[in-house]
């Protein structure tokens, strides 16, 4: 009887356990805004992950410690998209089993077009901060919205300042200038890639090599040696992290030397560029968002500007944060200060609404991107329609602004140093 009487307390106490513990869980979830971020946190693009996730944790962290929304904080679940496949399961999870009415994040063109079908299906809001593939945005979706430029404002942007600065800083005309393109072969290469063929050709100008490779790829000499061959002036390459890395460094090791490198974005504006290759980024071109100089912005823009550069030295231990990290913070801020609060709810339908009144003059960014999206039955709904890059070089080791004219801090120096020249100043 004992033994029963026992074993029936034990019970008790186990089910009041259950309970309290389910009722604090409750009690946290409710107590918190519950937002989706579906980032590659393993995988080969582990470490782009990582610099857009902390722009998006230094924007919740800003509207946090000023209360948060509708009093609450904003807390993340991950979501892991390691790979295409991981994307899509883990959206359909986020959704299903975490119950969340909206997810943010989507690096990667590839991971981002895939894991969008998901969310759309169930009516649910994608928030993308960093994915160019012109395509994510030319499907109708109703639910999705794009911070970032799509590829053919990355080519543009790129093909018209070869044009414009190169061209005559070489002393040549336009149509004598050699181009190559060369580009890793996921979406976002692909599409880049293609984009910058077709504004070459649609600007007459000579396009000597275009060439596609493996991001995973271990040796970059074969494409090295048909280079060297193409005598370009001017490469074009699109790639992520390690196989651009690659490049570079075996560019070094066979002393192979070009007038420019105009790097797409996705790598050569990271700090890890830097940090890889100290005096040798200096000369190299690249897309990336900078902080603009605060004499070009209004005064709430220098306000967000200060404290967001603030928050990245403190917590990140990062007073020059890069592309990625401004590029995921840039949206996400919109996203917690603007949109949200407009919104009153997750419900999808308000945050849509709230969405398409968004009209932020670059006046009040930090890096000089407006933000206003494209309504249903534009050809890119979802698109911001203010979204484009600057142009900025490696100088003396710090990114200096080239293009447009109106951010402008500097400018071009050319052709960048030879690798025996570099011997020299190392």
């Amino acid at each position: 009887m004992k033994g029963k009487r026992n074993w029936i307390v034990g019970f008790l106490m186990v089910m009041v356990f259950v309970v309290s513990i389910t009722f604090v869980l409750k009690a946290t979830a409710a107590d918190t805004v519950r937002i989706g971020m579906l980032l590659p946190f393993t995988g080969p693009l582990a470490e782009e992950g990582r610099q857009t996730w902390e722009g998006y944790v230094v924007a919740a962290d800003m509207v946090n410690d000023r209360g948060g929304l509708w009093g609450k904080k904003i807390e993340f679940v991950k979501g892991d998209s390691a790979t295409n496949e991981s994307a899509i399961s883990e959206m359909e999870r986020l959704i299903t089993k975490e119950g969340l009415d909206l997810i943010a994040g989507g690096y990667s063109s590839s991971r981002a077009y895939a894991a969008s079908v998901i969310n759309e299906k169930y009516k649910k809001v994608y928030w993308i901060s960093t994915s160019g593939a012109e395509n994510i945005t030319t499907r109708g979706f109703k639910y999705l919205f794009r911070y970032n430029a799509p590829t053919n404002v990355y080519a543009k942007i790129l093909v018209d300042f070869a044009r414009d600065k190169v061209a005559p800083a070489l002393g040549k005309k336009p149509e004598d200038l050699r181009l190559a393109i060369i580009h890793e072969d996921s979406l976002w290469g692909t599409s880049v890639s293609g984009s910058q063929a077709e504004a070459i050709s649609k600007l007459g100008l000579k396009l000597v090599l275009k060439e596609s490779y493996s991001n995973r790829t271990l040796d970059q000499s074969p494409l090295i040696m048909k280079l060297r061959a193409a005598q370009p002036d001017v490469i074009f390459p699109t790639g992520y992290v390690n196989d651009t890395h690659l490049f570079w460094r075996q560019c070094k090791e066979l002393d192979f030397n070009f007038s420019i490198l105009l790097e797409s974005g996705s790598t050569i504006g990271h700090p890890e560029w830097l940090k890889a290759f100290g005096k040798d980024v200096n000369g190299t071109v690249t897309l990336a968002l900078q902080p603009v100089s605060p004499g070009l912005l209004s005064p709430k823009g220098v306000e967000i500007q200060k404290e967001c550069l603030k928050r990245f030295a403190e917590k990140f231990k990062a007073p020059n944060p890069g592309n990625l990290q401004l590029l995921a913070f840039e949206p996400a801020y919109i996203l917690f200060s603007e949109v949200l609060p407009m919104a009153g709810s997750l419900d999808p339908e308000k945050v849509r609404e709230a969405v398409l009144k968004v009209n932020r003059s670059w006046k009040d960014s930090v890096t000089g991107i407006g933000c206003r999206y494209a309504p249903p039955g534009h050809p890119m709904a979802g698109q911001n329609l203010e979204a484009t890059q600057i142009v900025n070089q490696w100088q003396n080791e710090k990114l200096v602004a080239l293009y447009p004219d109106r951010l402008a801090a500097g400018k071009l120096q050319i052709p960048m140093p030879t690798w025996e020249q570099r011997k020299k100043t190392n």
